[in-house]
């Protein structure tokens, strides 16, 4: 009798296993507060753990700290972050990248006042750049290993916190030249913008990946690149990817996308990968 029993609690156990919702969690590097993160993204990771009929769990971080630890290590299934992050998680864990959106390519600007008199970045030698801050890709990671590259000056470097901040210190004179992105100079107001001129433009480089950790099984990452594709093909979903600046997705090549980026990462993010 006992036996029976036993062989019984062990088939429950077996099948209860074998029909269990595979679980996995999808983080998004923080660049916004955790609860508008959440807001945003909420949706767009339901309509993949639907696609999987599985459960999908968004993780959003308080720091960029938790974040990098987490990618570092290998501990998410899915994430979306800055191409940096994408070539990081690659390099160290082989994370494999599913889609990138097609719509513009990352290009980092450096601005001056018109009335500066600087036209190029050879006159910024021995003059302070500001940026955003430290970790900040296209307007300050990837901008700065870009100058470095392009031509050799000196520069005082100063952090501002925000995009918004940078653009304001370089017009009241506390910095010679300010770093940012298009997108982000066009937001500001019109009498704001047209005191500033850009001067630079970083190389331009492929957008944000979103990675799978090799882990996750072949069929499961068709499944979401599937699921991001199809959103694109109605108003809805549409705006759902607006909402993520993930419009016009393509499947993403770690080859072709992304793997040029590699000495530059190693220089921005070598804490990282060591």
């Amino acid at each position: 009798m006992k036996i029976k029993i036993l062989s019984l609690l062990f088939t429950l156990c077996f099948l209860t296993q074998v029909h269990a919702e595979p679980n996995y969690t999808f983080a998004r590097a923080p660049q916004l507060s955790p609860s508008i993160t959440s807001e945003l993204w909420e949706p767009f990771v339901q309509h993949l753990s639907n696609s999987v009929n599985g459960k999908i769990t968004l993780k959003v971080y308080l720091t960029r700290e938790e974040f990098e630890s987490d990618l570092r290590m290998g501990k998410v299934d899915f994430y979306f972050g800055n191409p940096g992050y994408g070539v990081v998680g690659h390099m160290r864990n082989g994370y494999i990248p599913l889609i990138r959106s097609n719509k513009k390519l990352l290009e980092g600007i450096i601005v001056v006042k018109n009335n500066s008199g600087i036209e190029n970045l050879q006159q910024l030698n021995n003059k302070t750049i500001a940026f955003p801050d430290r970790t900040a890709f296209a307007a300050s990671l990837y901008l700065r290993a870009s100058i470095k590259n392009d031509i050799k000056i000196n520069y005082q470097t100063i952090y501002t916190g925000s995009h918004d901040n940078n653009y304001r210190t370089v017009l009241i004179g506390k910095a010679d030249a300010g770093g940012g992105v298009e997108r982000t100079l066009l937001q500001q107001d019109i009498k704001l913008r047209d005191q500033l001129k850009i001067i630079y433009k970083s190389p331009g480089i492929k957008p944000h990946p979103l990675m799978a950790h090799p882990k996750v099984p072949k069929s499961v990452r068709q499944a979401i690149q599937e699921a991001v594709l199809d959103l694109n093909n109605d108003k809805n979903g549409k705006k759902l990817l607006k909402q993520i600046k993930l419009q016009k997705p393509v499947i993403a090549n770690y080859d072709l996308d992304y793997k040029a980026l590699e000495s530059a990462t190693s220089e921005m993010y070598g804490y990282l990968l060591n």
